[in-house]
């Protein structure tokens, strides 16, 4: 097994064995791909059927929309598809559109009149395995990407560009994963709010942290069609998506050798830009079948104003607040395995987790019964950032804590903390400003790191002072981030354009804005932000 130092791209990319319910199995014996090939057969080459009793009118209203694509192409394309497995790059078309204008047009053209003949022959993609872990040794440690023909991609980019625009409108705002105008830190914020609204209330509380397996690999294709149907898109894009998915075949890649193909029957594929867009819209009606338990009297209402949302969705991780009762929690559950069942996005319970806000007069255990996951307690990760700045500040003496420091010299100290330590609040630093009494820790854990290559040192051992050490080179400085001024243009190039920064803004926050501002001149009569 290679070291964490010694693992190289290669090393990552070779399935040396794999493990299996009975044994384990060696690229030797040759039985790799057969392993492999079953796996996805039987995640993405089987559907499992569905209740067809369900209505799904109620869940969404009818929205028109226009058809999303013409066929008419540019001379010359400004954006070009990811570089495929297979078929021509994005470089061949944009250099040769003079030659395979006709020939691309005419595919495009026949897929525009629903003929979908012969069009499985462009439909493929191979499927890499990239490992998600360092002793990767089982087919579910390992992050399948598709690799698409570009013929197929380029219909798929078409088809996502017109989409784009109108999933802003088309979306709940308890999802922000692959909308315009909308962030991850959009998500963050108000779980972070409803979360210290609780606190501040003294209101009991539960918060959930679901996780939904195999996201794009399991949607239900019925039920993401019906879903279309419902939300209002016209016949020619049922049929379009219908295309792609019926013809879709895929091939495993083991050490870059390609296995056996087989046909989809269900999911989406990773790696084409129109599969996330379609998987946003297929969980998007969790948050409305909530919403309608909430009105039926099936769940509490939250008692706080303040949560509009009972849900927030990103991607596959989802989290729910409700009352802490043992009824709420079985009816969450019940709801969560019916809609797994019909749409093919099971909840992993194994790998959620509850979080009690104020729960210190209930009975927990009795409450907790009906639910598999862990119960942990605040603070905790949200989104992969933690919801109390105090986590933070530990976790950069937890990473010194493995450092030899003492054992470097004055270089190595100041290269680690210029790309490891510096760096660790940055995530955070696109929300908030740190907080004084934390940015003084994080900062007197740069020093003394620096200055003694531990994570305590006093003024003694600092021969400079700490803001000169934060100026850049060219002013006599090492260059080591500043992390408040560092935050301001990371909050500025957020959608909140002014998060963080006090109203009215002073010379500085003025100074800065002007600062990000660029101004492209079009014909001369109009500008462009």
């Amino acid at each position: 097994m290679p070291t964490q130092n010694s693992f190289t791209s290669k090393q990552a990319r070779d399935l040396e064995a794999l493990q299996t319910k009975a044994r384990l199995i060696g690229t030797q014996e040759g039985k790799e791909k057969v392993k492999v090939v079953d796996h996805f057969k039987q995640q993405l080459g089987t559907s499992s059927p569905r209740p067809s009793t369900f209505d799904w009118s109620a869940l969404g209203t009818s929205t028109p929309i226009s058809p999303p694509w013409k066929p008419h192409f540019p001379k010359r394309r400004s954006k070009r598809p990811s570089s495929p497995c297979r078929g021509f790059t994005g470089i061949f078309f944009k250099s040769c559109w003079d030659i395979v204008k006709n020939d691309l047009s005419a595919a495009f053209n026949q897929l525009h009149n629903m003929n979908r003949q012969d069009f499985d022959l462009l439909n493929t993609g191979n499927i890499v395995l990239i490992p998600k872990k360092l002793d990767a040794t089982r087919v579910g440690d390992y992050r399948p990407i598709s690799r698409i023909h570009s013929i197929a991609k380029i219909f798929f980019k078409l088809l996502a560009n017109k989409l784009a625009p109108l999933l802003d409108q088309l979306v709940s705002k308890c999802q922000s994963a692959f909308i315009r105008k909308r962030c991850i830190q959009d998500n963050f914020l108000y779980v972070q709010n409803v979360v210290r609204q609780f606190h501040k209330a003294k209101t009991p509380a539960l918060f959930l942290k679901l996780d939904i397996q195999k996201v794009f690999d399991t949607i239900n294709w019925s039920y993401l069609l019906e879903m279309l149907q419902a939300c209002g898109f016209g016949p020619c894009w049922r049929e379009w998506i219908s295309i792609l998915f019926s013809t879709t075949s895929s091939r495993a890649l083991i050490n870059g050798v390609p296995g056996e193909s087989f046909d989809h029957r269900r999911g989406v594929r990773q790696g084409d830009p129109l599969s996330p867009m379609l998987f946003i819209l297929a969980i998007d009606p969790l948050q409305k079948i909530l919403d309608l338990a909430t009105q039926q009297g099936v769940l509490t209402p939250l008692p706080l104003t303040a949560a509009k949302l009972r849900t927030s969705i990103y991607t596959n991780d989802a989290a729910i607040f409700l009352s802490p009762a043992h009824d709420q929690l079985q009816a969450i559950k019940q709801i969560l395995l019916t809609f797994g069942v019909v749409t093919g996005l099971v909840t992993n319970f194994d790998k959620s987790s509850v979080h009690p806000i104020r729960c210190e007069d209930v009975d927990l255990a009795a409450i907790l019964q009906p639910f598999q996951g862990a119960c942990m307690t605040f603070p905790c990760k949200y989104l992969g950032l933690q919801l109390h700045t105090r986590p933070l500040q530990k976790v950069h003496g937890q990473r010194l804590a493995g450092w030899k420091g003492k054992l470097l010299n004055r270089a190595g100290c100041l290269t680690l903390i210029t790309s490891v330590v510096s760096s660790m609040p940055t995530y955070h630093l696109t929300i908030f400003c740190l907080a004084k009494w934390a940015r003084k820790k994080i900062d007197k854990v740069r020093h003394s790191f620096l200055w003694k290559g531990t994570d305590n040192a006093h003024g003694g051992h600092c021969l400079v002072n700490w803001p000169t050490i934060c100026l850049t080179k060219n002013l006599g400085g090492l260059g080591v981030l500043d992390h408040d001024c560092f935050g301001c243009p990371l909050r500025l190039y957020n959608s909140k354009t002014w998060a963080g920064l006090l109203i009215p803004c002073n010379n500085a926050d003025r100074l800065l804005f002007q600062a990000s501002i660029s101004i492209s001149i079009g014909n001369g009569k109009k500008t462009k932000f």
